[in-house]
């Protein structure tokens, strides 16, 4: 091995060694964060059925004409369900943007990679030049697509979510008037 292949091979190995890294931080994370947000779900959940019970020892012995405490509780449980819904919606969302940002990350760093190891000491201004175009023009278009699948993952997510949001709003509404008897029966 020459002096001058010397510094690409290291070149090399540095960058091979980058993404190798990179595509393992990536992943430790993301199993990470869904590890945490399925035990956040859990206690949140776990929370609100000890806080229903509580609520229904303390209004056990209040009556209100007309109101259905029963079923006031089941509905504050169905809100309950779809924060957690929506919650993980967002979170599907924004896993889905980390893993094509890491995708896009480990792309352009096996190019980097290949555009070092492709390079000879012998290639006129011409080639290098001409390769460089192609790398940039390569790299910029993967990675304009890889932002457009990224808005749209983001805009789904956020449809979705709204979706659940306004489903639970006409729920509730429905709900309240059947919680209350209505004073024009004859």
């Amino acid at each position: 091995m020459t002096d001058s292949e010397k510094p690409a091979e290291a070149a090399t190995n540095a960058t091979q060694n980058a993404t190798e890294t990179s595509a393992k931080a990536y992943s430790n994370a993301a199993k990470e964060s869904t590890q945490a947000f399925s035990d956040a779900t859990k206690t949140a959940t776990n929370a609100f059925g000890s806080a229903a019970d509580r609520i229904r020892e303390m209004l056990g012995g209040v009556s209100l004409p007309g109101f259905n405490i029963d079923a006031y509780i089941s509905a504050r449980q169905a809100d309950i369900d779809a924060v957690s819904k929506a919650t993980s919606v967002a979170f599907a969302g924004a896993q889905t943007i980390t893993n094509k940002q890491a995708e896009l990350l480990k792309e352009s760093l096996e190019e980097l990679h290949e555009a070092l190891t492709a390079r000879k000491p012998g290639d006129s201004l011409g080639d290098v030049a001409t390769k460089e175009r192609e790398l940039i023009q390569s790299s910029l278009s993967r990675t304009l697509e890889g932002m457009k699948e990224m808005a749209e993952a983001a805009q789904k997510s956020q449809a979705e979510i709204f979706d659940i949001a306004l489903d639970r709003v006409r729920s509730n509404a429905e709900q309240l008037r059947s919680m209350f008897v209505r004073g024009d029966k004859a």
